[in-house]
């Protein structure tokens, strides 16, 4: 018994030093998970749900051809289902995907980050006409047509809890 207690205690000192989430905010060090004060019913109006919109896809982003990049498309939904600004941090991972398994994660294989917490970064991802965020993001092979791969998306703000979404999808489609 002594000896789990010790392992648990050198454990804790291990571990307190590590920033999991530093990528979170940018900042380093610091714990941001004290939200800031929202009045209401302006709270309201933050979001509440991140959905990956249908039209994100695999995409070519130059005139060399092949499937380099993927064309992602962010809805962010308040508390009355309306699209909805976003201030904080996405960031996507795309993994392997896994058939036949519970979760269909596999290996990583890639990290994208944009923080949108200045106005006219925010405004420079919005698309107004599909009320959605829009990011291309940008791989440095091409991605085989007919693969299967999954995207997951997190958001991070100061004014809302953590969100995540994810899905599955078709390079070509």
């Amino acid at each position: 018994m002594r000896m789990f207690v010790l392992c648990m205690v050198v454990l804790g000192f291990l571990t307190a030093g590590c920033d999991f989430q530093s990528w979170r905010f940018g900042t380093k060090g610091s714990d941001q998970r004290v939200l800031q004060p929202v009045p209401k019913p302006i709270d309201l109006m933050l979001p509440r749900d991140i959905r990956i919109h249908p039209f994100t896809g695999t995409r070519t982003f130059d005139e060399t051809g092949g499937i380099k990049g993927i064309d992602v498309r962010i809805e962010t939904v308040d508390a009355y289902g309306d699209a909805a600004k976003a201030f904080g941090n996405f960031r996507f991972e795309m993994y392997e995907f896994l058939p036949n398994s519970i979760d269909p994660k596999g290996k990583r294989i890639a990290t994208w980050e944009e923080a949108l917490l200045k106005s006219k970064k925010n405004l420079l991802h919005w698309d107004k006409i599909t009320r959605t965020y829009k990011f291309k993001l940008q791989w440095d092979k091409p991605i085989p047509i007919g693969k299967r791969f999954v995207l997951v998306v997190i958001f991070s703000s100061p004014f809302t809890e953590r969100m995540f979404t994810e899905r599955v999808f078709v390079s070509g489609q």
